[in-house]
């Protein structure tokens, strides 16, 4: 029977001290001690401890590392100083085992080298590293899009598939379109400027396609682009949102 995740662990307080609660994660440490066993439980929000006692240790075998599993469990305090709370387990169930040896250590304790760590993306996430990267740019692109809607721009999405270049400069992706070629998009420039009649203040957040070779480890064919386009506004009103736009981030992302 799979339980159904009743909080995460960022959401362990005093006030549920005593209330049993349904936690789901990956294992990040196992480790069986005569009577007792501990599991170190990690989710997107942090990690806790799991203890496990009596016919539930008794009946349970080992836990691979990196194994998805739902754990129903009583909350109590701890002594140990790197959890906030613990999990007194009355229930454990293993939703994903993990085959050992893995081909990547998503804790970082064995390092991995980049092809390898691209080869296996999905495993790799777990590495909170890895993951910080992501979660920042969620908050970034946050801000931004928090920011732009209070100076009264409207969200727009252009076309990616489009007959024709959309501005010069670049080479484009071409592919065949039920008998046709068309192209890649490798900028929203002709659009947000026609759609600027009508609402004035617009911004796209997406990703375009360039067909260029790179010529640093940093170029990329497709890459996400920021754009705006704005009505009534000379150079130092545009230098004014752009300015507010890096202060913003900054100070979003510091938070």
């Amino acid at each position: 029977m799979v339980f159904v995740k009743t909080h995460d662990i960022d959401e362990l307080t005093e006030q549920l001290i005593g209330t049993q609660v349904v936690l789901g994660g990956w294992v990040e440490d196992f480790r069986k001690l005569g009577k007792m066993s501990f599991i170190t439980l990690r989710d997107v929000t942090g990690i806790s401890q799991v203890i496990v006692k009596g016919e539930l240790n008794e009946n349970l075998g080992e836990i691979n590392r990196q194994s998805v599993v739902s754990v129903k469990g009583t909350v109590q305090e701890t002594k140990a100083r790197d959890f906030a709370f613990e999990i007194k387990a009355d229930e454990i169930e293993v939703l994903g085992k993990a085959i050992h040896p893995l081909p990547v250590d998503p804790i970082g304790r064995v390092e991995s080298n980049i092809d390898t760590r691209l080869n296996h993306r999905a495993l790799d996430m777990r590495n909170q590293k890895t993951a910080s990267i992501f979660k920042l740019r969620h908050h970034v692109l946050q801000s931004l899009r928090k920011t732009l809607t209070e100076k009264k721009f409207i969200e727009i999405t252009t076309p990616k598939i489009i007959g024709s270049a959309s501005e010069g400069g670049a080479n484009l992706f071409s592919l065949e379109y039920f008998g046709k070629t068309a192209y890649l998009a490798q900028s929203p420039q002709l659009y947000k400027e026609q759609m600027t009649l009508g609402l004035e203040r617009v911004f796209e957040i997406s990703n375009f396609y360039r067909a260029e070779n790179s010529h640093t480890g940093r170029h990329l064919s497709e890459f996400t682009s920021i754009d705006i386009e704005a009505a009534f506004m000379d150079y130092n009103d545009v230098m004014d949102v752009l300015e507010s736009l890096v202060m913003e981030v900054y100070k979003y992302t510091s938070e």
